[in-house]
């Protein structure tokens, strides 16, 4: 026979006797191909329980600093208050000093001339203005001065003593001379 003539006969696979014979639709897999599929899904499957855990456990961090800020914040807006009411209290303060300086100004201005007033200088705050007019009192820019006499007096009081006797010489001489005129 030749070869172009021959005819093969499909040969029939023999299946073991218990088996159930396999379905056209089922693919199979090797076991090697299956078993690296099977070791990277659990490589996948630990390392997404991995990183689920790390995000709890930063989420419990943020959480925690959370409360943290939230302490600050409370803390801060404490010191806030209390350092608003501080200066609430020494704003009064200033504004209660403030007109005192100011009374007590114009009583110095009071107590100056008029012809002085021009001299204070008006371009310093009032309790720069209240030491100017003090410092300028003292050295008596604006006070009066009375006129002492230089030396001694020429024509001393005359005191009458009806006791002569408790007048030294010098003095009965002087009174002596002061009558004789």
């Amino acid at each position: 026979m030749s070869e172009e003539t021959q005819v093969q006969e499909p040969q029939q696979q023999t299946i073991p006797e218990g088996k159930p014979e396999p379905t056209p639709q089922e693919h199979l897999i090797p076991k090697s191909r299956f078993d690296e599929i099977n070791t990277k899904y659990k490589d996948v499957q630990t390392q997404l329980e991995q990183l689920q855990a790390e995000r709890d456990q930063q989420s419990k961090k943020a959480k925690e600093q959370q409360g943290k800020f939230e302490e600050l914040y409370k803390t801060t807006a404490d010191e806030l208050a209390k350092t608003n009411d501080g200066y609430k209290a020494t704003n009064s303060r200033v504004q209660q000093l403030e007109s005192v300086i100011n009374g007590l100004l114009e009583a110095k201005l009071e107590g100056i001339p008029k012809d002085f007033h021009d001299l204070v200088p008006g371009n310093l705050t009032p309790e720069a203005r209240l030491e100017w007019l003090t410092a300028a009192e003292k050295k008596g820019l604006f006070g009066q001065k009375q006129e002492q006499p230089v030396g001694q007096a020429t024509n001393p009081l005359q005191t009458m003593t009806s006791d002569l006797n408790q007048l030294s010489p010098i003095q009965l001489l002087k009174l002596g001379y002061s009558q004789r005129g």
